[in-house]
């Protein structure tokens, strides 16, 4: 049987957002949407999860399967589907409140695929933050492992707790991803370049930062790079620019014929550069127009060449 390219395994939920005069819904849920910009990116991918067989569960796997998203069989297991809800101020800013049912089942089905994903809600939350850790386990050494070091600072027991589950994922992923407010809630006062040369010290092979209007860094046992953001007219308030980085991050790896041993990183910095530079691209295509939906490889191919 051939390996299907990506194994998610993380939250897929619904965001709520109430601006006082209409609350509306969409899909969400940082893994589903890895899992969406992966398939929308032509990658064959499974998305493990936890839905309830609710309403809300079934639109999530309805949108999912649209999509082109496989969820798997023990998918559906919740008691109920999780939710995300965002109060939006006059002044523009918001607080989150969360509903969240996170204990995936052990058993993600017969799934043989070259990259294994985790991170975010999933990688923390427990009682399934250590079902995601136990699945990676697994597929480490035999799949390439991408880990996304996405903190809620509201759904963790503590930073030091948070700090020990990142470190836990960290030392089995070949590719890990961040962001500066990430790095700001884990390690508050260690400088940002200290924080990923001890990560790729610990295992990993490339260690990238995302900067928001600043772009991206990477750090690997080479050396550091960096590229500059794409400027964007108009950014959809929805986000998921972090998640269309790490859906390109991947597809990128796997098109380089990505294994656990990462060889095309031995090419140097104009390779790391390549990856950066399409990420980036993909962050920006997702947050400029509305829904924040991730680019298709053909719309992130035109965007590459400029036409």
């Amino acid at each position: 049987m051939r390996p299907h390219d990506v194994l998610v395994v993380g939250e897929a939920l619904m965001d709520l957002r109430d601006d006082g005069m209409t609350i509306r819904e969409r899909v969400g849920g940082s893994a589903g949407n890895v899992a969406v910009g992966l398939a929308r990116l032509g990658r064959d991918v499974v998305l493990h999860t936890a839905l309830g067989q609710d309403e809300r569960g079934e639109e999530i796997a309805a949108y999912l399967t649209d999509e082109g998203v496989e969820l798997s069989g023990s998918s559906f297991g919740a008691v109920a589907s999780s939710v995300q809800r965002a109060v939006v101020r006059f002044d523009g800013s918001a607080s989150r409140d969360f509903r969240i049912d996170w204990a995936p089942s052990p058993a993600t089905g017969t799934f043989d695929a070259r990259c294994v994903h985790a991170g975010s809600l999933a990688a923390y939350v427990e009682p399934g933050a250590s079902t995601v850790l136990d699945l990676v386990e697994q597929a480490h050494g035999r799949s390439l492992v991408t880990f996304d070091a996405k903190v809620e600072p509201a759904l963790v027991t503590s930073r030091e707790a948070a700090v020990r589950r990142t470190d836990d994922f960290v030392q089995l992923a070949g590719i890990v991803k961040t962001s500066e407010a990430d790095l700001a809630f884990l390690h508050p006062d260690v400088p940002a370049l200290d924080v990923l040369r001890d990560w790729v010290a610990r295992g990993p092979d490339l260690v990238v930062l995302t900067r928001g209007a600043r772009g991206a860094t990477a750090v690997t046992a080479r050396g550091i790079v960096d590229v500059p953001a794409v400027p964007v007219l108009y950014a959809d308030e929805v986000g998921g620019a972090g998640d269309a980085f790490m859906s390109s991050l991947i597809d990128t790896a796997l098109s380089w014929d990505a294994d656990v041993s990462m060889r095309w990183l031995r090419s140097g910095a104009p390779v790391v550069e390549q990856v950066l530079v399409r990420s980036v691209r993909a962050a920006a295509l997702t947050i400029a127009r509305l829904g924040a939906v991730p680019p298709t490889a053909a719309e992130l191919a035109v965007a590459s060449t400029g036409a």
